[in-house]
């Protein structure tokens, strides 16, 4: 069936704080609400919201987050575990959310996560489940046009109030197939992995650990990583603005193999601004010196599997393929090669074959026992 464009829907722009509250009056009466949100995320470290969209039974809200000054309507509606927040793909939003309105959505939905159940694959995007359920083509033109201009245009306005029109009925539909299938409550508990991991930042001390390539370096270098890296993290935060603004991870890596000790030899690092030296590059330079009269020293990069125990990977895939043809799931829902990596390491360093501490209730009951089971006759193998 050819997919069709669709008019925009009608909504309400709600610009100030009376009007919000007065929103809130309808779709406080609602059991479920359709949730989105537009955010910018160009020169920032945390993102800034631009816009927030609520879909009802009979009505569409946008809301203007730069000219409202009182958002407790919003966020009694987020916290209220009796309406269900319908929304997709949204760990982004969660962190709108955390940042912008200090808070947690109770009783949510994401409807990505339902479609992974249903054979959607583990990650399609709004646009790609609205076309394969109702065979309507969305426009897309916006998504990354300036949300944070006044006045939206008619085209980003119509936009932002198509990305929560059809979430309602896509959540009614995942129901009662989910339900039908027996994995509604399998779903619920990866939506609740997904909101505890988002209330966990990164570690500043544990920065070093993202730092791509990093796990080449010596450990005299890899120190110095870990005191740039936790600097960075630190200070991006605090000035709001990307970890990049500060420097990269391959002019991280440079500078840690290169060990400059003058801030002329540190501005020769490939890339490096000049404002930076300027004003941070004592800074830097006394980290890197630090770094080098540290005797305690940063943790190595967990251990890699060498290339005989690679074959073992695929045996483990090859175990939850099965599990997951036999369930009708996709393997990908079930665990990533990196998670069995890690189990593999894990018995190969300390001889204890273990599932994941933070495994869902539901993948232990599906293939927990057959996992450690194979698993166990592995270790003489690594």
């Amino acid at each position: 069936m050819t997919s069709q464009p669709l008019d925009t829907p009608d909504y309400t722009y709600i610009a100030t704080d009376s009007e919000l509250q007065q929103a809130a009056s309808d779709w406080s009466t609602n059991d479920c609400v359709a949730l989105d949100t537009e955010f910018m995320r160009v020169n920032t470290f945390y993102p800034l919201a631009a816009l927030f969209q609520i879909g009802t039974e009979q009505n569409c809200y946008l809301i203007d987050p730069l000219t409202i000054t009182d958002f407790g309507p919003l966020i009694s509606l987020l916290e209220n575990p009796a309406i269900v927040k319908i929304m997709h793909a949204c760990s982004e939003d969660l962190e709108v959310f955390s940042t912008f309105l200090n808070c947690k959505p109770a009783a949510l939905y994401d409807t990505q996560v339902g479609a992974a159940f249903l054979g959607s694959g583990l990650s399609i995007g709004y646009k790609n489940l609205v076309d394969e359920v109702f065979q309507v083509d969305l426009p897309k033109g916006e998504q990354r046009s300036d949300w944070l201009q006044r006045p939206l245009s008619d085209k980003q306005l119509s936009y932002a109030a198509l990305d929560v029109t059809f979430l309602a009925e896509i959540y009614q539909q995942q129901l009662v197939a989910l339900g039908d299938k027996g994995w509604l409550e399998c779903v619920e508990q990866e939506i609740d992995g997904m909101l505890n991991k988002q209330g966990r930042s990164i570690d500043p001390a544990d920065a070093y650990l993202r730092v791509k390539g990093a796990n080449r370096l010596t450990l005299d270098e890899l120190q110095i990583v870990y005191g740039l890296a936790k600097w960075r993290e630190i200070e991006a935060r605090s000035r709001n603005i990307p970890r990049g603004f500060l420097f990269k991870d391959p002019q991280l890596l440079e500078i840690a193999q290169r060990q400059p000790n003058t801030l002329e030899a540190l501005a020769r690092t490939e890339g490096m601004r000049r404002r930076f030296v300027r004003e941070d590059g004592d800074t830097v330079l006394a980290l890197i010196e630090e770094a080098q009269n540290c005797e305690a020293k940063a943790s190595a990069f967990p251990d890699t599997l060498p290339p005989r125990a690679k074959p073992l990977v695929k045996e483990l895939q090859l175990l939850l393929s099965q599990i997951a043809e036999k369930s009708g799931l996709i393997p990908e829902l079930l665990l990533n090669r990196k998670t069995l990596v890690a189990m593999l390491v894990e018995l190969m360093t300390s001889g204890n074959a273990v599932l994941p501490a933070n495994l869902p209730v539901w993948k232990k009951t599906l293939f927990g026992d057959e996992l450690l089971s194979l698993l166990g006759t592995m270790e003489g193998k690594i």
